[in-house]
């Protein structure tokens, strides 16, 4: 509740300071960047190839970042980018994170810290003359996760395909993972665990 209260304060910031805008003409055929700075939450789905395994309570990640731009045409609509920033992910589970097995009636707490890399293709409809606009990011994200031993069965490196659209200041966010979040030893029995990530992105500026 505290992060939904927090995005929609910071939401109303945003709509204040995202409005239209001009540029003088002599700038209109130069190429642009859209570096940015960035704030989500996700809610998070487990998946994997064991019925037995059970969610348990709201499973949520928060993260923020900066992203660098590189324009790859003319107009400045496509281009790459690179960046870095933390997250924070917590859920319940009913998996033993320590040794991976699944528990009966027992639901685990893991809650850990993550440093991201994303890496994105984009595209949007936006010029040097406005900067509300509709976009599509592809990506995937590196991510080394900082795992104690309590959870050692998660690994400390995942990657992460992601996918961010929408229009302006509402973006909706998904990712999945490329592999499974569990390391590979005897006891583990959910050996195809990953996670699925559903919420919204906002792009401050």
């Amino acid at each position: 509740m505290r992060v939904f209260n927090f995005l929609i304060f910071f939401y109303s910031l945003l709509s204040l300071g995202q409005n239209s805008f001009t540029v003088p003409d002599s700038l209109s055929n130069l190429k642009y960047k859209e570096d940015q700075f960035y704030i989500g939450t996700n809610y998070i789905l487990l998946k994997g190839d064991n019925d037995l395994v059970q969610q348990n309570d709201f499973s949520s990640q928060v993260y923020f970042g900066f992203l660098r731009d590189f324009s790859i045409n003319k107009r400045g609509n496509l281009a790459l980018a690179i960046g870095l920033g933390p997250s924070y992910t917590q859920f319940q589970s009913n998996i033993d994170f320590k040794t991976g097995s699944i528990l009966s009636q027992t639901f685990n707490t893991v809650q850990y810290m993550s440093l991201n890399l994303p890496l994105e293709i984009r595209w949007r409809s936006s010029d040097p003359k406005t900067f509300s606009f509709w976009r599509i990011y592809l990506g995937t994200q590196i991510q080394y996760n900082f795992i104690s031993d309590k959870i050692g069965a998660l690994k400390k490196f995942t990657s992460v395909s992601t996918l961010n659209l929408g229009y302006n200041t509402w973006n909706f966010s998904i990712g999945y993972d490329l592999y499974p979040r569990l390391k590979e030893f005897e006891s583990i029995q959910s050996s195809k665990l990953k996670i699925l990530t559903i919420g919204l992105i906002f792009y401050i500026f």
